[in-house]
């Protein structure tokens, strides 16, 4: 006897990605990834604008002094995450530890402040259209959301790294 189920509901060639067995955890990790390599960028371009601004095209070394101090907080940014992964060793933690966490947290908010700026100084530059229907008061609202905003995510994606490192 013939089975009609197969003339009826053919099977359909298997994809070659059948046998992938995607790890939810291993998904969120490399998305967090993402979205903090792209902080990152954003950071560092954001940074570089507004030190460019403040600073000049002053150089050392024929590097400008801008590119420096902006790669300057992307690495303090990176040894505080670094950091945040190493075992804690409780009250018996090193002061050096403490002193690189202050560093970290001064540099986001220096961050945080010459976002601030260079949206400021872009937004001065090229008014959004925005303004003329909601108000001029957009651009004076809208950078430091940015640099609020910008600021916090980061700080959350860096947390979410420290909380749940050990399954990535």
């Amino acid at each position: 006897m013939k089975n009609n189920q197969n003339i009826n509901n053919p099977t359909k060639p298997k994809s070659r990605f059948a046998n992938l067995k995607v790890n939810r955890i291993t998904v969120t990790a490399v998305l967090l990834a993402f979205g903090w390599l792209m902080f990152e960028v954003f950071n560092f371009a954001s940074t570089e604008f507004a030190l460019n601004d403040a600073l000049g095209n002053l150089e050392f070394g024929g590097i400008r002094w801008a590119t420096i101090l902006a790669l300057a907080f992307c690495v303090i940014d990176f040894a505080g995450i670094a950091r945040i992964f190493t075992p804690e060793q409780g009250r018996d933690e090193p002061a050096e530890v403490w002193y690189l966490f202050g560093a970290w947290l001064l540099a986001a908010a220096m961050n945080a402040t010459l976002t601030w700026w260079a949206v400021s100084v872009a937004i001065s530059k090229h008014p959004p259209e925005a303004a003329s229907v909601v108000g001029s008061g957009v651009t004076q609202v809208v950078p430091v959301f940015v640099a609020i905003m910008v600021w916090i995510v980061r700080i959350l994606i860096i947390g979410t790294f420290a909380m749940v490192g050990e399954h990535f």
